[in-house]
């Protein structure tokens, strides 16, 4: 089966709208599995290793059969029909043993290895050896499971809480636990990055929490907190002007950010607006350590902080995302998309995905995205995605 969605070059972009799901059925008689070949020849020294993004995914090997499959494997696994996506690819290696298009079987790889079907990819590693005479892609789950570990903390979420979009009531359980993380490690990170906008409840109680941890001397990290700030001042020159709520939150991160200059400031209009004593700036002990974002720049790497993460399942729950990634891109004119830990993208959701991408295209944006696993980099070439952002394929041995 042939899925001609490839978009032909020199056409304009047209209207998108998400694309419905289809069904497509494997190849009659595919095997689910496929048999190791007996005693392979052992590598040598000299052999050549296979690395994914070495490889010509288009070259002059490609066949239509080898197309097909991989259209519609790629569509399969979106759908998340994974075994009928497996079955595609086996087919077609088992009935096309003199094709010399690598793709199948390094999508056949991909797949193995996003599911940790060890004893399958040992397997496939030793046929594709007696084929092509040359290392396979080595096993990488030790390797992954290091990445994620050392990802963790350089989200700010593996002893913290995110706040995004409108900060309102739904928030306020995430708020409380700060206290609690804070005391189990001595510090807390607190992640705005994303964070739009906040009611005058939830910044009362925000200001309080934050108050009470720095009180505590325990240490604070605030991501987004001077872009946060200048939201908050926004507020305030509305009709959010009279409201004590914000001003505390307000002074509360300016303490944060250790920005005493623009406390003061913010000190004096608050005396103005209300005719009250405003509060006063408190010198913190040596042994309380607090940081905003740019502090979390510092010592962040820059692929860290530069990178918009996508991760997991980007499927119809993930609509939040894409206006994250939208948020995100409001300040740069080139986004930076790491998709290293995602593991699919839902066919339905690409069509939306790729409307985000078009949108910041027409916005004068450039858009680069890494890290993308062969499925998911097949599911982008079927559907047209590298017309609006540069791909950078995933480095794989």
């Amino acid at each position: 089966m042939v899925f001609s969605f490839f978009k032909r070059k020199g056409e304009e972009p047209q209207t998108l709208t998400p694309p419905r799901p289809v069904a497509p059925k494997p190849p009659a008689g595919g095997p689910a599995t496929q048999a190791p070949a007996s005693a392979p020849p052992s590598p040598s020294a000299e052999m050549e290793r296979v690395e994914f993004d070495a490889l010509s995914f288009d070259g002059a090997s490609a066949t239509a059969e080898s197309h097909s499959a991989v259209e519609e494997a790629a569509i399969l696994y979106a759908n998340e029909r994974v075994t009928e996506a497996i079955s595609t690819l086996l087919h077609f290696i088992k009935e096309n043993a003199e094709a010399r298009d690598l793709h199948p079987w390094l999508l056949l790889f991909d797949l193995y290895q996003l599911l940790g079907m060890k004893q399958q990819f040992d397997e496939l590693s030793m046929e594709f050896i007696v084929k092509y005479e040359r290392s396979a892609p080595v096993w990488e789950g030790a390797r992954a499971a290091t990445m994620t570990a050392k990802l963790q903390p350089k989200r700010g979420m593996a002893s913290g809480v995110q706040l995004k979009g409108e900060i309102g009531p739904a928030q306020l359980a995430d708020i409380d636990r700060l206290p609690s993380l804070a005391e189990a490690e001595g510090g807390v990170k607190l992640d705005m990055v994303s964070a739009s906008a906040i009611d005058a409840e939830t910044a009362a109680r925000l200001a309080a929490v934050l108050h009470s941890i720095r009180r505590g001397e325990k240490r604070i990290s605030v991501a987004g907190a001077k872009e946060f700030v200048q939201i908050i001042k926004g507020q305030l020159d509305g009709t959010a002007r009279q409201e004590m709520r914000y001003w505390a939150l307000l002074f509360e991160l300016y303490q944060i950010l250790s920005l005493q200059n623009e406390f003061e400031d913010a000190a004096i209009d608050y005396a103005v607006t209300f005719e009250l004593s405003p509060p006063s700036w408190e010198a913190l002990p040596e042994t309380v350590q607090t940081a905003g974002a740019s502090d979390m720049e510092v010592q962040e790497p820059m692929l860290e902080v530069e990178c918009f993460i996508i991760e997991g399942v980007l499927s119809s729950d993930s609509g939040h995302k894409l206006r994250d990634l939208e948020r995100h891109a409001e300040n740069r004119t080139e986004i930076h998309i790491d998709m290293s830990n995602a593991t699919r993208v839902d066919f339905v959701t690409v069509g939306a995905f790729i409307g985000t991408l078009v949108n910041l295209n027409q916005r004068g944006k450039q858009v680069v995205i890494s890290g993308a696993n062969g499925m998911i980099h097949a599911l982008f070439d079927v559907m047209g995605v590298t017309e609006y952002a540069t791909i950078i394929r995933k480095k794989s041995r």
